[in-house]
């Protein structure tokens, strides 16, 4: 792993790091706070020798004096002075665990030794400190004497006796709190570095190549109001949802300049990924470019054009298969007058959808809507649970592979990339769907939004229709329309509205009057054969 590698994991795992931190803190914190307070007192001994008169006897005294300084440290904390600090203060403890709160340390280059007694009583401290440091003289100066009538040939005095101590040194409560923080942090780390080694989901464009050597021609983001809105909307065509369309949009007329695709095959590894969105919306991105586009409904087990689109799909592919409908007859405008988009959804679901898919009138359908058309979008299942988009991936010109960030695995991405080399089908690339928006950051040249570029047109546009009824369209520059607004109408099935009479100014001041209609992505509806109605993706 590169280092952008562990900072991409932490920053995907950073509610973990929030929580594991907070958690250490706190549980630092309720063990500070059970924890009994502990206080220590502190006395300084000196050691001192009876060198002689000269020079060389006070030198040599005193290396004698930090020689024993060094020997004395042990001795401090040793079941002799305990026992005689017992038996001094009548205390209650056994000498081994007052072993255990007496410590002893010598100041470098010095004479001098620091006794320190821990106790929870801080005066009970005081006193056996004192105590330590008395016992402690007299256990030396016995040691010490050569004879009964000798003197001591070194002492130790105390040079300052054991105060009162005032405040705990034990708990800490900044300290601790700390301290857990920072283990927190470390095993939160430490997890989210597992986790992203661990991960075998496709998250990022490297993933793909590395898994397929596919290159990513798309990455759309993912919207939280996807769910109920999921086709690209008139009043949210400079958001960046729709912006990663126009970009697919792009990328798809350079993929063969010389031979560009028309017939393009869109499916993915597996369920619920969203391809059919994806579809839908390339279509309309395709179609607001002036393109002519048919969307070609060959998903025959689990078909969905009727909910996304709000088609009618009981007529369409598979009623041309068999003979019981001619194409001009199962194909629905979904657009405005032009008809620059149109859409053959999948008519009653057969029983061996391989084979239709396969078969030779399926190629013949084909064949003549790219003659017709200057894109065929195809829908199809996913390539892996079953074998329909194989079969009709050898008749088109290209394949798109739709891949969901953080839930389609390499492995699922690489077989079905295997599975379209075998029937030697031209793949384009592949469309990184629903990418987080703190993953999005940095694409776009940082613009998640394009909002500063260009102005919004609140001027919807309505034509009036022979019956009386109103039509509503997106809005695109190339086709001007009666009214405020201008542009092609993206069509659903339409029923009579309650007031056909009202104009663009009367629907711009509801809007106005209630905020979110400017900001709720809409369907805007043409005139065709039958009802007019405004739907809300």
């Amino acid at each position: 792993m590169e280092l952008r590698d562990y900072v991409r994991a932490l920053r995907r795992s950073w509610p973990l790091l929030i929580v594991c931190v907070t958690l250490g803190a706190l549980v630092a914190a309720a063990v500070t706070w059970r924890e009994a307070k502990v206080y220590a007192a502190t006395e300084t001994l000196v050691v001192s020798s009876n060198g002689g008169d000269s020079a060389a006897s006070a030198y040599q005294g005193g290396l004698l004096s930090q020689q024993r300084v060094k020997s004395y440290v042990d001795l401090v904390a040793s079941d002799r002075i305990a026992a005689g600090v017992v038996a001094k203060l009548g205390l209650d403890l056994s000498p081994q665990v007052l072993r255990a709160h007496i410590k002893a340390t010598a100041v470098p280059d010095t004479v001098l030794l620091r006794t320190v007694v821990t106790d929870g009583d801080p005066r009970r401290a005081q006193m056996i400190a004192t105590a330590v440091g008395q016992v402690f003289s007299d256990a030396v100066a016995e040691i010490e004497t050569p004879a009964p009538d000798r003197i001591p040939s070194v002492r130790v005095s105390v040079w300052e006796t054991a105060k009162l101590p005032s405040t705990p040194v034990a708990p800490r409560p900044a300290r601790a709190v700390s301290l857990g923080a920072v283990l927190g942090l470390l095993v939160s780390a430490g997890a989210a570095v597992a986790r992203q080694r661990l991960d075998t989901s496709v998250r990022t464009d490297t993933d793909v190549t590395t898994a397929t050597g596919l290159v990513t021609l798309g990455a759309v983001p993912f919207d939280s109001a996807g769910a109920r809105y999921p086709l690209m909307g008139a009043l949210d065509a400079q958001s960046a949802r729709s912006e990663a369309f126009r970009h697919l949009r792009t990328n798809l007329r350079f993929v063969d300049v010389d031979t560009p695709p028309r017939m393009i095959m869109v499916s993915s590894s597996m369920s619920a990924e969203g391809k059919t969105a994806t579809t839908c919306n390339l279509a309309i991105a395709l179609a607001q470019a002036g393109a002519r586009v048919v969307l070609v409904e060959a998903d025959l087990r689990r078909p969905s054009f009727g909910e996304y689109l709000g088609i009618e799909t009981a007529a369409g592919l598979t009623s041309v298969l068999i003979g019981a409908a001619d194409l001009d007859e199962v194909l629905l405008p979904w657009g405005d007058d032009g008809g620059r988009l149109e859409v053959l959804p999948s008519g009653p679901l057969p029983p061996n959808p391989s084979e239709l898919l396969g078969s030779r009138g399926m190629g013949e359908v084909l064949r003549e809507l790219s003659g017709r058309f200057d894109v065929v979008l195809i829908d199809t299942p996913p390539l892996l649970p079953v074998t329909d988009a194989a079969v009709l991936a050898a008749q088109v010109d290209g394949t798109l592979l739709v891949v969901r960030s953080g839930k389609t695995r390499r492995e699922q991405l690489a077989r079905a990339a295997d599975v379209l080399r075998t029937v030697d089908a031209r793949v384009l690339g592949v469309v990184l769907n629903m990418i987080p928006a703190r993953e999005m950051e940095g694409m776009y040249y940082g613009y998640p939004s394009y909002n500063g570029y260009f102005q919004i047109r609140t001027g919807l546009a309505r034509r009036q229709g022979r019956d009386g009824t109103a039509g509503q369209g997106l809005l695109d520059p190339e086709t001007p329309a009666a009214g405020d607004g201008e542009g092609i109408a993206i069509a659903t099935q339409r029923e009579p509205i309650d007031e056909p009479d009202r104009g663009v100014d009367r629907l711009v001041e509801d809007s106005e009057d209630d905020p979110a209609d400017l900001t709720t992505p809409l369907a805007l509806d043409a005139k065709t054969a039958g009802t007019h109605r405004r739907k809300r993706y």
